[in-house]
């Protein structure tokens, strides 16, 4: 695997062989250790067929080429399964960025974020009956999807953990599962698709602060109000907070006791000015764990939420630059799904460890470093099979992969401008060219102005 072997050590294939049970029980042309860089080959070569992914692996001078025939690596595979992939995504997932690496840290806390998306597997008999389709404004989609849920590390897009199943599963429930990777020191962003008092509480629990957007229509009760214009309230059951709101809109006596968990309420305009002159603006209301508004100021948490998108991220880098977006996973088989999806999840996790790391190093952020040149360049060492190092200039050796990747001409630029680009359909139901006549909006250099808002429920004073 070129220069990736040095986080995919065969060392550490042949313990999640054996872990798993899955080392030949004799003497074969494609031993299990050679089926597992085949699979992890396929993630790296997406667009090849099973002799050219063999024909890339085995390329570089002095490798023996025994030319199996597409059934044999086929039926290697299936001998293989989904076992040894997902131990060796369990070895190599988590955190990257060490305590005093740039731009993972907020305040003493590391942000993380979570989300959920689909992959589109073959539309074989038995992929249909086990995942299932979404569903949209025109009924069911073409390929059945695999629902995939992950919890990554924002500053530098690795992943810490994931789930994986079938559509059928909800996002909700794969977020529950997800708070086992949840650790004392974290901040974690969610959207407003974790919602739920059981799994905002679970996620709590486990000693991470949370950062969450909640819906707008829902009022929760006004506590007590701070002086930042932020106001402190409870996720409870539906009936103590119906108590609770009753409370808070007459203020007798003393308040009901409630069983839950203390928030934060932060609501907010968000004004975004184009360079056109055009103004949008959009009300947000954001719930946090951070109840002291002193050391939390609330500006900033809602200018940190921003940090969300790194899981957009992620999975644009898994879905789009590694996988390809117009390649649909091609295994017909659910377990075949699972390999090939783990192995696409393990090469994802090296190709960000050696670009973390790269940049903690040389003390560049990881968010400036291209996942489009880690992946070219490490598909060039498979295939050349030159080596882990190459001379560096001015120093000892340097891995040919870092070298690409802290070239000051790949790097992006330290600080981004801010931009907007309104979303297109790109894949079209109809046959037809896209419709040209449309008013297609160019990207736009903008503003944003952020505007903490009193809550509209504020408790009245007394008299």
């Amino acid at each position: 695997m070129g220069e990736l072997t040095q986080v995919i050590t065969p060392a550490l294939v042949d313990a999640v062989l054996e872990g798993s049970g899955r080392v030949q029980s004799r003497v074969r042309k494609l031993p299990s250790r050679v089926v597992v860089y085949f699979v992890l080959a396929m993630a790296l070569f997406t667009g090849y067929g099973y002799r050219g992914v063999w024909a890339c692996l085995v390329a570089g001078p002095g490798v023996p080429d025994l030319a199996p025939s597409a059934a044999a690596l086929r039926q290697a595979r299936r001998r293989v399964g989904s076992a040894p992939l997902v131990a060796l995504f369990d070895e190599v997932k988590g955190t990257v960025a060490s305590e005093h690496a740039r731009g993972s840290w907020w305040r003493g806390l590391r942000t993380v974020a979570w989300d959920g998306t689909g992959l589109q597997v073959p539309d074989s008999p038995e992929n249909r009956a086990e995942c299932g389709s979404g569903r949209g404004q025109y009924g069911l989609g073409g390929f059945p999807l695999f629902r995939l849920t992950a919890l990554v590390e924002c500053g530098t897009r690795a992943l810490i953990d994931v789930v994986a199943g079938p559509w059928t599963q909800s996002e909700k429930d794969q977020c529950m599962v997800l708070c086992r990777a949840l650790r004392p020191g974290m901040l974690l962003l969610a959207d407003r698709g974790s919602k739920g008092v059981p799994l905002v509480c679970a996620a709590a629990a486990t000693g991470a602060h949370l950062l969450w957007r909640t819906s707008v229509d829902r009022l929760p009760p006004v506590l007590h109000q701070l002086p930042d214009g932020t106001y402190l309230s409870m996720a409870t059951s539906q009936n103590e907070r119906a108590r609770l709101a009753r409370w808070t809109r007459h203020r007798r006596g003393v308040p009901p006791q409630a069983q839950g968990l203390a928030l934060r309420v932060i609501e907010a305009t968000v004004t975004v000015r184009a360079d056109d002159g055009r103004i949008r603006s959009s009300e947000i209301r954001l719930v946090t764990t951070l109840l002291d508004h002193r050391t939390y100021p609330a500006a900033e948490l809602v200018e940190l939420y921003h940090e969300r998108w790194q899981a957009e991220t992620a999975f644009l880098g898994l879905k789009v630059t590694l996988k390809g977006s117009d390649r649909v996973l091609r295994s017909q088989s659910l377990d075949g799904v699972r390999q090939e999806l783990f192995g696409l999840l393990v090469v994802y996790q090296a190709a960000r460890q050696i670009a973390g790391r790269a940049g903690q190093s040389n003390d560049v952020d990881p968010d400036r470093i291209s996942l489009t040149v880690t992946l070219r360049t490490a598909r060039l060492t498979v295939v050349n099979a030159s080596g882990t190092t190459v001379p560096g200039p001015g120093s000892p050796s340097m891995p040919r992969i870092t070298q690409a990747v802290l070239d000051p001409r790949e790097l992006a630029p330290e600080h981004r401008r801010l931009r907007i680009l309104p979303r297109r359909v790109k894949r079209p139901i109809s046959t037809f060219a896209y419709n040209a006549t449309r008013k297609d909006d160019p990207m736009h250099q903008v503003t944003i102005k952020i505007v903490i808002e009193l809550p509209v429920n504020l408790p009245r004073r007394p008299a």
